[in-house]
């Protein structure tokens, strides 16, 4: 049997051990998570926009013009300016979008205000040329809606060439996650 007073020499030794580890455990823990944040590179604000951004992937000179036509249709519907976006669509434009609802004509004024847009940034533009007079363009928007947060699309249209000019015949968006 054993004596109590080394019993409760035991008990007074196990308690400094578990109160020792437990203190070294916490200190050690709140180190490893203060090295850790200092290991991780300050994250940088996000920029702030001075105006809209198109980027275009390549140089060759159909992207550059359908990059820049693409602007100024979104541009347009920024402004709520449904005569300048007519004038970059055809007169059979055809759109998709993104909710699955059909749109079989130009959009009006009413239509361009519903859904007002305060941002548009566009990224991996690129038109690739359909036949003499066509091209099929695909990009990346990320639109932000005045009465909602940024919602990132993915844009395929198809542009012809009438006259002189290139316009919009038919747009599709298929709504994107953002990472």
């Amino acid at each position: 049997m054993i004596s109590p007073n080394r019993n409760a020499l035991f008990v007074s030794f196990l308690r400094t051990v578990i109160v020792s580890t437990a203190t070294i455990l916490f200190f050690t823990t709140l180190l490893a998570g203060q090295l850790a944040a200092q290991d991780q590179p300050p994250q940088p604000a996000p920029p702030r926009p001075v105006e809209d951004i198109v980027a275009v992937a390549t140089q060759d000179a159909l992207t550059k013009t359908l990059a820049d036509r693409v602007r100024q249709s979104w541009a347009a519907w920024k402004r709520g300016d449904a005569a300048a976006f007519g004038a970059l669509t055809t007169e059979d434009y055809r759109e998709v979008a993104a909710t699955g609802t059909l749109h079989f004509y130009r959009f009006t004024s009413q239509e361009l205000a519903a859904f007002p847009i305060t941002q548009f940034t566009i990224s991996q533009l690129q038109a690739l040329p359909i036949g003499h007079e066509g091209a099929l363009v695909t990009y990346v928007g990320l639109i932000t809606f005045r009465n909602g947060g940024p919602v990132k699309f993915a844009f395929g249209e198809v542009w012809v060439k009438q006259g002189d000019e290139w316009k919009c015949q038919y747009s599709q968006a298929t709504a994107m996650l953002i990472p």
